[in-house]
């Protein structure tokens, strides 16, 4: 007999609702949908278990009652989950780590658990009702629930299995671990140390975690580098001098008495803890070593403008947070300038480098005069273009270059679907990179870094200069420059654009005979905001950063390959992964709750017989 309607509704609901928050991200409009419509029909499902209640007779409600009940029970296990999502606990205000992890850790599995003990009995005896819809037998209805239970409370006992088995399975790991190496980036800085720093590893003798550090010394060769590994219990006074609390640290010191520096990296003792920051160590090193031995730098980005920021309220599409932090962690100052810090006059002594990032509103001419003299007089400009930016040409026009308006760079072959609509046909890949050294990494490992950008623009040279011009990056040779509609019209043909070209030359302007200007324009601003940049998604994104702040601030030792072990989440595409991601999402779990209810069916059918 077909199952009833309650059972079928209270299904479906689950399911749209495990659709939803398993294929979508947290913004997608599709999830909320799904989720929403999931939910929705799991309170149908609840209410039509009511509606029989209270039409059945006064021997027949306590079987419904039992169903209600469990049904209940399942559906109150999706507000445990909701307790469990990042919004929900950003919300909480965790001022510690630990209470968070605890937290998240209690909830994510107790709301599977709930629901299995509500969800399986439920079907139980929505199934045995569904048998026997007017003869109802109490000790049936019982029978059911009392197995479906057990069932549950039997499957609910592999998660607890399965985190204690995470939690104390030290000696049969067979997974990926690996401490990061010294990547050249971190090499070129260690090799050109101007002045002694010592690097002192904290850490007691025999340990696995001092082996894995060790390691990664050894590899570092500069002569003004100096490594001692210490043990905080026989070296109490240096510690308390370094301000160092425990075991488990690295900390690079320069100069002596008041002219002490510190930069300190926590790594920890117990290895299972220590793993994730040797992951790390590489990038870890880089920075500690880049706050210590350089003279912090400014980076100016223009405002006022509507240009890319980093508010916290701007879209991510448009927001800059995670890039100021990367050049933040390279030891830069990232400041505003606009009109109130001078702009329409000149461009500030202290700045090396000043990054316009596609402005939408007008600049007053003496704003676009002063970015100018900056550059004629020895300054570095990073222009970052959009189809929609504002007219630059009296900043482009002098390095001899120019950004056309409306026009944007459009494949329909090698590109990133991200919102699931014509415009990801934007969303362009390239690996085209030139020896420039705005680049120079990228073009090394153009097989494994590729840049996405979305929605760019040509970048269009113009005339014959006296200055070295290089078309430093191209796109793929499939794209079109498209007037807004996505297709490939008469007129616009396929071929390679140029995506990101530098200048440089003398300074005419400049005090020093020998002082030249450098300036990158590149006709994307979007491959730096925070919906597009991330280390172990896009390293290419990451990396241009690095090559091109290094040109930039004539800092060599700035550009090169970070070395990371991060683990990368896995993610599975529907093309290429798709049987694989609902087998493990739908087709399993499904098919097995189908054998169980076909084997309580056959068993139903041999008692009646």
């Amino acid at each position: 007999m077909a199952m009833r309607p309650s059972a079928i509704s209270y299904l479906l609901g689950m399911f749209l609702l495990l659709l939803g928050e398993r294929m979508f991200g947290a913004a997608d409009p599709f999830r909320y949908a799904l989720s929403g419509l999931g939910i929705l029909l799991t309170l149908v499902a609840l209410g039509m278990v009511a509606s029989k209640r209270n039409a059945a007779t006064e021997a027949q409600r306590p079987a419904h009652a039992q169903a209600l009940l469990y049904g209940g029970i399942g559906v109150g296990s999706l507000v445990l989950y909701g307790l469990s999502l990042d919004s929900v606990v950003d919300a909480i205000g965790f001022t510690d780590d630990l209470p968070q992890a605890r937290y998240i850790t209690v909830v994510s599995a107790i709301w599977p658990i709930v629901w299995l003990c509500g969800t399986v009995p439920f079907l139980a005896v929505e199934r045995s009702l569904s048998v026997s819809p007017l003869l109802v037998m109490p000790s049936r209805i019982r029978e059911a629930a009392g197995g479906g239970l057990s069932m549950a409370l039997a499957i609910a006992m592999l998660f607890p299995l399965n985190y204690l088995a995470s939690q104390h399975n030290q000696r049969w790991d067979f997974g990926y671990f690996k401490t990061a190496r010294p990547g050249n980036s971190t090499q070129a800085l260690v090799s050109g140390l101007d002045a002694p720093v010592r690097a002192y590893l904290f850490f007691p003798a025999n340990t696995d975690v001092r082996e894995e550090v060790r390691t990664y010394f050894d590899q570092l060769d500069g002569v003004n580098l100096d490594i001692q590994f210490v043990d905080h219990a026989l070296e109490p006074e240096l510690a308390k001098e370094l301000k160092v609390r425990d075991n488990g640290s690295v900390v690079f010191a320069r100069g002596e008495g008041d002219d002490l520096q510190t930069e300190s990296i926590k790594i920890g003792t117990e290895f299972d803890k220590a793993r994730r920051r040797l992951k790390k160590l590489d990038a870890d090193v880089r920075e500690a070593l880049l706050q210590l031995a350089r003279d912090k730098r400014t980076v100016y980005v223009t405002v006022g403008h509507g240009e890319f920021y980093w508010d916290s309220d701007t879209d991510p599409l448009r927001k800059l947070s995670t890039f100021k932090r990367v050049l933040t962690a390279m030891n830069f100052r990232v400041k505003e300038l606009g009109l109130t810090e001078g702009l329409a006059t000149e461009v500030p002594e202290d700045a090396d480098v000043v990054l316009v990032a596609g402005p939408t509103l007008p600049m007053l001419e003496e704003e676009l005069a002063a970015l100018d003299t900056f550059r004629a007089k020895g300054g570095a400009l990073w222009i970052l273009g959009e189809p929609d930016m504002i007219d630059l040409s009296a900043v482009l026009g002098p390095v001899g270059v120019s950004i056309p308006s409306g026009q944007t760079l459009t494949s329909d072959q090698n590109i990133i679907p991200i919102f699931r609509a014509p415009r990801d046909k934007t969303n362009i890949v390239t690996n085209k990179y030139s020896t420039h050294p705005s680049v120079t990494t990228l073009s090394r490992n153009s097989d494994e870094l590729i840049i996405l950008a979305l929605g760019a623009a040509p970048v269009q040279e113009e005339g014959k200069v006296s200055f070295k011009r290089t078309v430093a990056m191209r796109t793929m040779a499939d794209v079109w420059s498209d007037d807004g509609n996505y297709s490939l019209d008469a007129g616009e043909r396929r071929q390679t654009y140029n995506l990101l070209v530098a200048a440089s030359g003398p300074a005419p302007d400049a005090e020093a005979e020998e002082a030249e200007f450098r300036v990158i324009v590149m006709g994307d601003a979007t491959w730096a905001t925070d919906a597009v940049l991330d280390p172990r998604r896009t390293p290419a994104n990451v990396q241009l950063i690095a090559d091109s702040i290094a040109w930039l601030a004539e800092d060599e030792a700035l550009a090169g390959i970070v070395e990371s072990e991060e683990d990368v989440k896995i993610e599975h595409s529907k093309e290429g992964q798709g049987l694989w991601f609902y087998g493990a999402a739908f087709i399993v779990p499904f098919g097995l709750l189908g054998l169980g209810l076909g084997r309580i069916r056959r068993r139903n059918k041999g008692g009646a017989a």
